[in-house]
């Protein structure tokens, strides 16, 4: 059972990846989510994408790590294609992004999840 601060981000989250032009439809989307949840959870992934996180959810799911990797590439791909990253401002209420630079994997990863875990840790001292 999600407990319900873990099921107000899980609902942000896919929120914001869906405004950002990434579909539920796509696997891109749901490894994607994971990718930022597991994040929020655990940081350090950030610094292990490629070694931890993606071979994690790879175990999860029942695929290979660059099968992960690949679909999130394709899901930010698409997202940058149509302005959809430019959401990311919206996030922060800053100018963060132009639509000129499309981020990296653990990038966009890094930039959502810390925006989560700031944003919970304000809702703490609050």
């Amino acid at each position: 059972m999600m407990e319900e601060q873990d099921f107000e981000i899980f609902e942000k989250l896919t929120k914001l990846l869906i405004n950002m032009g990434i579909t539920p439809d796509k696997l891109g989307f749901e490894y994607l989510r994971k990718a930022i949840l597991m994040a929020v959870k655990d940081p350090s992934y950030l610094q292990a994408i490629t070694k931890r996180l993606y071979p994690d959810i790879a175990k999860e799911y029942g695929v290979k790590p660059r099968d992960i990797e690949r679909c999130i590439r394709f899901a930010i791909g698409q997202s940058y294609n149509c302005g959809g990253l430019l959401e990311i401002n919206n996030l922060y209420k800053a100018v963060v992004y132009k639509n000129d630079y499309k981020p990296t994997n653990s990038e966009l990863i890094g930039i959502i999840a810390d925006k989560i875990v700031m944003d919970s840790k304000k809702k703490g001292l609050a």
